[in-house]
């Protein structure tokens, strides 16, 4: 059997698992994408952050790659569910796509009080965008110069202190409910639309502290603006050495965001491939993995196959710490 057709059933079988029905593979699908007609790629948070900013990037490339445009827009709120939902109940022909981060989709169906209209199955997989590890940073005024101040102030004071994030129950949020457990304290969390705004509520002093990924704390600490006290990864990142692991300073916490693109169930395979090898030579051209390390953020493809899977195992992952901590 030729690497192409085991390639193409492999791929089916795939979609099947997902919820296609056979006859949508019979049918006879126009050429993907038609040249012209937009692909809409939404990015479900406000502008101005980490995924709106690598959606851009990635929506350049695409167009590049696919021949026709690819328009981003936003659709920020609940933590990524207002725009998930908008895909799930859109066309599944290759032409609406979203962002999505995990372990962040996870919550929304798992062990909490929300009630999406969607689960794992009701997205196919197109490819894994990035990694990006989880920060807890402060101001540089702050009198907190260590994570260590920080928790100790939090247990003198409890549900004083506050953490903005991205949305609740997105992965900074969980970031601060696991630091919570470790360490037996009680922060309040603030919640925004988005990566943007959550980092415009600690430069204008609204919040005592940020959770959210490198990228954005990265121009901040570069600018001497904040005071990184954290990395929520297994090694410190390479792009603020300095700045030790959560676990290097006694609280045995990883978060890190998968941010890939998806796509409704159910959209014909020919599609699904054209897209996913379109990403996959985005991701691994040096050009787009340079612009994505600028950001802090580390390039990391998976094929429709891989992605789902590791959507699995991350809910596996997640199960037991959802059945511990309740959201703020």
């Amino acid at each position: 059997m030729s690497m192409s057709r085991r390639a193409a059933l492999a791929a089916m079988a795939l979609s099947l698992a997902s919820g296609a029905t056979p006859t949508a593979f019979a049918q006879t699908q126009p050429a993907f994408p038609q040249r012209g007609r937009p692909i809409i790629l939404i990015v479900p948070y406000a502008p101005g952050g980490v995924t709106d900013t690598a959606g851009r990037l990635m929506a350049v490339a695409l167009e590049r790659e696919l021949g026709t445009p690819v328009q981003v827009v936003n659709k920020a709120g609940a933590a990524s569910q207002i725009g998930l939902t908008e895909l799930v109940r859109s066309r599944p022909d290759g032409y609406t796509l979203s962002y999505a981060v995990l372990p962040t989709v996870v919550t929304h169906y798992t062990e909490t009080p929300r009630t999406p209209p969607y689960t794992r199955e009701s997205f196919q997989p197109i490819g894994n965008h990035h990694f990006s590890p989880q920060t807890i940073a402060v101001r540089a005024d702050s009198p907190h110069r260590t994570l260590r101040d920080l928790v100790e102030a939090a247990r003198a004071r409890p549900d004083t202190l506050s953490f903005s994030t991205s949305g609740q129950m997105a992965v900074p949020h969980t970031q601060v409910l696991m630091l919570e457990q470790v360490a037996g304290v009680k922060f309040i969390s603030v919640h925004y639309t988005g990566g943007a705004p959550s980092v415009n509520a600690l430069l204008g002093g609204h919040v005592d502290a940020f959770t959210g990924g490198t990228a954005d704390s990265l121009p901040h600490y570069r600018s001497g603006a904040w005071r990184v006290l954290g990395v929520a990864a297994m090694e410190r990142d390479s792009s603020m050495p300095d700045v030790p692991t959560l676990r290097e300073q006694g609280y045995d916490v990883i978060a890190a965001s998968a941010t890939g693109i998806v796509a409704p169930a159910g959209t014909p395979i020919p599609v699904v491939q054209a897209l996913s090898g379109a990403m996959q030579r985005v991701v691994e051209s040096p050009e787009h993995r340079r612009q994505l390390l600028d950001f802090s953020l580390v390039p990391a493809f998976m094929d429709p196959e891989a992605y789902t899977q590791f959507w699995i195992d991350t809910e596996r992952r997640m199960a037991p710490v959802l059945r511990t901590i309740r959201p703020n």
